[in-house]
C-alpha cells in the first residue's frame, strides 16, 4: 500500500477509489461492502478487514462528512467537484459511515498496519478522531458551562499532552485511579486533555471512538423503563 499521509486520502486505494465515485451509490456501495462482509462470515467471529476495503470504507465514510458540510483537507480537488453536485448525506447513510469507520477500528489489517510502527503520537488515531467528529456534525448538542465542568473535574488546565489550551467544544477529561493500592482505590484525579492527543498516545485497537447518536425523549424513557408522559 503506498502511503504518504495517515489522512483518509494520503494512500494509493483510497485515491484509485475516490477516482471512480461517480455517484452518491458508489459511497453507499462500498460502506455496504462491509456490511456483508459480516452476514457472509461463517465462523461466529467477524472476519478481519483486509487493507484494501479498509483503506475504501474510510475514504467512503470521509466523503460522506464531505456531503455534511464537513470538509477534511486531504479530499482530492476532483473528487470534492463530484461530491458537491450530489445530495447531501441522509440520516441513513450518515449511520451506515459511523459503523463502518467503527468496524474497520474493532477488527482490521489496517489498524494492524498503523500500530507496528509503534511511534507516538500516532497520526492515524489522530487523523481518525478528526473522522469521527466531522461524522458528528448531524448531532446537536449543549455544551456545559465553565462552572458546570469545574464543579465535576476541577479547575481547568491546558491540555495534558500538548500543553494547549482547549477550546470548550474540545473538551475532554481522562481519570487515574491507583487499582494496585487497597487504601486508595477511592480516590482519583483527573487531567483535561485534547481527546485528539489522547488518541495520539494510545494503541489504535484501544481508540477512544467519541459518537453523538441523535436520541429523541421518546426513545430515552424507553431505554431506561420510564413510562411516558
Amino acid at each position: 500500500m503506498g502511503t504518504w499521509g495517515a489522512a483518509s486520502f494520503e494512500n494509493d486505494i483510497a485515491m484509485d477509489w475516490a477516482a471512480d465515485v461517480s455517484e452518491i451509490a458508489d459511497i453507499e456501495q462500498r460502506l455496504d461492502h462491509l456490511s456483508a462482509l459480516d452476514e457472509d462470515g461463517d465462523t461466529i467471529e467477524a472476519p478481519v478487514v483486509d487493507v484494501d476495503l479498509a483503506c475504501e470504507v474510510i475514504a467512503a465514510a470521509e466523503s460522506v462528512a464531505v456531503l455534511m458540510g464537513r470538509i477534511a483537507k486531504d479530499v482530492p480537488e476532483e473528487l470534492l467537484k463530484r461530491l458537491n453536485k450530489f445530495d447531501g448525506a441522509d440520516a441513513k447513510l450518515i449511520e451506515k459511515a459511523k459503523f463502518a469507520v467503527s468496524r474497520v477500528l474493532m477488527d482490521s489489517e489496517l489498524v494492524e498496519l498503523w500500530a507496528e510502527g509503534g511511534e507516538y503520537p500516532n497520526e492515524w488515531n489522530v487523523a481518525i478522531t478528526g473522522l469521527i467528529d466531522r461524522l458528528n456534525a448531524d448531532v446537536p448538542f449543549e455544551t456545559p458551562t465553565r462552572e458546570q465542568v469545574v464543579g465535576i473535574s476541577g479547575d481547568l488546565t491546558p491540555c495534558a499532552f500538548c500543553g494547549e489550551g482547549i477550546d470548550a467544544k474540545e473538551l475532554a477529561s481522562i481519570e487515574f485511579r491507583d487499582l494496585s493500592d487497597k487504601d486508595a482505590l477511592y480516590m482519583s484525579r483527573g487531567i483535561y486533555c485534547h481527546l485528539a492527543c489522547l488518541n495520539g498516545k494510545l494503541h489504535p485497537k484501544h481508540l477512544i471512538q467519541n459518537w453523538k447518536f441523535a436520541v429523541d425523549d421518546a426513545e430515552v424513557d424507553r431505554i431506561l423503563g420510564k413510562d411516558a408522559d
